[in-house]
């Protein structure tokens, strides 16, 4: 005989269109319905039989609009975030849940649930209030969590949907002045893609979910780059001191193949949204190299090492060969000859080596007749913004090129 399983919904559509409403879909256009999933979930609750992970994904989206320092205090939002937080974890790991006796951190593994979670519960419940920064990430990585584990498979063949993330401009905004609260944040919206090799779950994160994770880190930390004025250069030097570009312990001689594999592409998907972030990064590289006078054998240095690798790598690597048009050669050059050491010397023969290809391929190439005024007119319109958006951090073209045949007057 069929087990009979009551639900607060009607039909599984019901369900659909409540989940659709959650995790609306990258091709919706229509205006936000969250806080009306919200609300039916609430009356879904009076009815009885509602699942925790329903109710949890509630619970966090409503933090999520209640996140308006215009409206509410910031005591206030961080109070909802973690009431939210903390009974989506209680609801699934409880000790008191029928069944074998086990402790938190046991049912977090058994469900996959990442052991940071409990430990964050436990400082949410004990201690002091995580701040607002951890507590917007936590509430984040819940929702995403909740997707794969409960909402993907109500309809399998739907196709994966990262969740609406928390606010990130307004936050970058009201605290632009303040260096540190900016570098926390991306330290913190990093957090997630630098424990992804550290096995958090035991367990390697899916191809799906990994990408899921780059491609929402990377949107994120546009809006920083955007919404600070100094964003772009703060995020290098993150990237820099953190030994997220540079491995914590490298030694001389060590490849840095893994770590190309790990962040380029995240790299190159910043630096296609915002063109001042690749100049801001490659000028901080070679800044490391040229300036740091505190270290006298630059040669036998791995970090400088490292440093000229990933410059070398972004200068000739035919990944970077689209991106290479926003690059500075003229700064990185002049940052080269003001202090020559092993390193900014053989940085400056690749320099002047690309520079030569560069100039040598603006003569020859010239626009295919076959291509249309609407397509020659898009590509002047990407070279304006670039050109727009380098000369918004103070850089400018000496000299316009004359891109004729040679003996064409």
């Amino acid at each position: 005989m069929a087990k009979v399983v009551f639900t607060p919904w009607k039909t599984q559509a019901q369900l659909l269109a409540v989940r659709d409403q959650f995790y609306p879909p990258p091709s919706y256009n229509g205006p936000d319905l969250r806080s009306q999933a919200c609300a039916k979930v609430s009356i879904w609750k009076l009815r009885g039989s509602l699942p925790h992970p329903v109710e949890a994904t509630a619970l966090l989206t409503d933090a999520i609009l209640h996140d308006d320092a215009g409206k509410n205090s910031i005591f206030s939002i961080r109070a909802t975030y973690a009431a939210a937080f903390c009974r989506f974890v209680t609801g699934l790991v409880d000790a008191k849940i029928p069944g074998m006796r086990k402790t938190m951190f046991q049912r977090a593994i058994d469900l996959g649930l990442p052991a940071s979670f409990v430990e964050l519960r436990h400082e949410a419940t004990h201690r002091e209030l995580p701040s607002l920064i951890v507590l917007r990430n936590a509430t984040q990585r819940s929702l995403e969590w909740l997707w794969d584990y409960y909402w993907a498979k109500v309809d399998p063949h739907a196709a994966p949907v990262p969740p609406v993330s928390v606010p990130v401009s307004a936050y970058v905004e009201e605290n632009d002045g303040d260096e540190l609260g900016v570098k926390e944040f991306i330290r913190d919206t990093l957090s997630q893609l630098m424990k992804g090799d550290e096995g958090e779950e035991q367990q390697p994160p899916r191809k799906k979910r990994k990408a899921q994770y780059q491609t929402t880190t990377a949107t994120q930390l546009v809006s920083i780059c955007k919404a600070s004025r100094k964003g772009a250069i703060i995020l290098s030097r993150v990237l820099l001191d953190e030994s997220v570009l540079v491995p914590a312990g490298r030694r001389l001689g060590d490849s840095l193949h893994d770590t190309f594999i790990k962040w380029e592409q995240l790299l190159q998907m910043i630096a296609e949204s915002h063109s001042a972030f690749l100049s801001a990064l490659t000028e901080e590289m070679v800044n490391d190299l040229a300036f740091s006078v505190q270290i006298k054998d630059t040669k036998n240095n791995a970090y400088h090492e490292a440093i000229y690798t990933w410059l070398d790598h972004i200068l000739r690597s035919t990944e970077w060969r689209s991106s290479r048009r926003l690059l500075s050669f003229s700064y990185l050059l002049a940052a080269c000859e003001a202090n020559p050491n092993h390193w900014t010397d053989t940085l400056k023969r690749v320099l002047l080596k690309e520079e030569a290809k560069r100039a040598k391929g603006a003569v020859s190439v010239s626009v295919p007749q076959t291509q249309t005024q609407t397509e020659a007119k898009i590509v002047d319109e990407n070279t304006d913004a670039d050109a727009c958006a380098l000369r918004d951090l103070g850089w400018e073209s000496l000299e316009l090129w004359d891109s004729r045949p040679l003996g064409v007057a």
